[in-house]
């Protein structure tokens, strides 16, 4: 093997490396952990970490000011109280499952960076008595 060849060669194996490395370093980066409320009270060295929790909306729970929400999750065993400024998905509402992705301030209070509303696992017809069944 020639000088040249495997200067390409070594370079192209560096190239390669870091390509991967840089790819490794983004997919964990982004990685976030989904838990229930009770999994997370649970798994005390993820309280850095950025995390998703699932959970219901707690009823009585939810407060909304000018441009902050605050509200409450659980399983039905533990509770966190969840702060958001931002958007909520229409599904959003009291008793209706959701999953809050942030972080865990000093205060054990959920600073959420995103909400998204879950559907129902049920679907109901709104107007039942406009459906036809097929012949």
């Amino acid at each position: 093997m020639s000088a040249t060849t495997r200067k390409l060669v070594v370079g192209g194996g560096v190239i390669v490396a870091a390509l991967a490395f840089a790819a490794y370093q983004g997919v964990r980066s982004s990685m976030v952990y989904y838990l229930t409320t009770s999994e997370f009270a649970g798994r005390p060295e993820l309280r850095a970490a950025r995390i998703r929790l699932a959970g219901r909306v707690d009823s009585g729970s939810v407060a909304k000011s000018d441009d902050l929400i605050r509200f409450a999750i659980t399983d039905g065993v533990t509770l966190y109280h969840v702060r958001f400024a931002g958007p909520l998905p229409d599904l959003f509402a009291e008793g209706r499952e959701v999953l809050v992705e942030g972080r865990l301030d000093a205060r054990g209070v959920i600073e959420a960076s995103q909400v998204i509303s879950t559907h129902p696992i049920e679907y109901k017809e709104k107007y039942p008595e406009r459906i036809t069944p097929a012949p």
